[in-house]
């Protein structure tokens, strides 16, 4: 999705300077090397409605920093929109073993029931994907009716990505602190 007008562009978020207390990896950049680093976080994002893709995990990452998060985070874009999501997931998670995973995508509800198939298809998914894994996968498939809609939860009026950041370092404290 190409962001319609300058306004809205302007209630997305950015990334603030990451002078930041963990370890911030573009597996983008890197590729094959991802097997050097364990990763405590890995967030995938689907290239399909980039933008507010890139605005979620820009608010995830500012709310790492701002709580001083100490680990490896590494970022992922997937090819294609939020179905491929799933699986592209799955053959990551099961290679690196990270201790939590936020999958970021967004659908927009078109004039067909493909949006309903589709939300519920990729929802399912990745909670199949959590429990084959064993591993806690934080849902941010975005299911709006309009770009409005998602403007306003990936930016600055809703921030999801903040709210996706507390719930991870919420999971994360919890398996600290059973062991688990």
């Amino acid at each position: 999705m190409v962001i319609s007008n300058k306004q809205n562009q302007k209630d997305l978020i950015e990334l603030n300077d990451l002078n930041q207390s963990f370890e911030l990896i573009d597996l983008n950049i890197i590729g094959n090397e991802l097997s050097k680093n364990k990763y405590d976080i890995l967030v995938f994002y689907s290239d399909y409605n980039l933008t507010i893709n890139q605005s979620i995990l820009y608010g995830y990452l500012n709310c790492l920093k701002i709580n001083r998060f100490e680990g490896t985070v590494g970022t992922l874009k997937i090819p294609g929109g939020a179905f491929e999501l799933p699986l592209l997931t799955s053959k990551i998670i099961k290679k690196y073993s990270p201790r939590l995973c936020l999958v970021v995508g967004c659908i927009i509800k078109g004039e067909t029931q493909h949006y309903e198939f589709l939300s519920s298809t990729v929802t399912n998914a990745i909670r199949n994907v959590s429990f084959e894994n064993n591993t806690p996968i934080l849902n941010g498939i975005l299911t709006v009716e309009n770009e409005q809609q998602a403007i306003d939860r990936a930016g600055k009026k809703m921030d999801k990505g903040s709210e996706f950041a507390s719930a991870s370092l919420e999971i994360m404290n919890f398996n600290n602190k059973f062991d688990v």
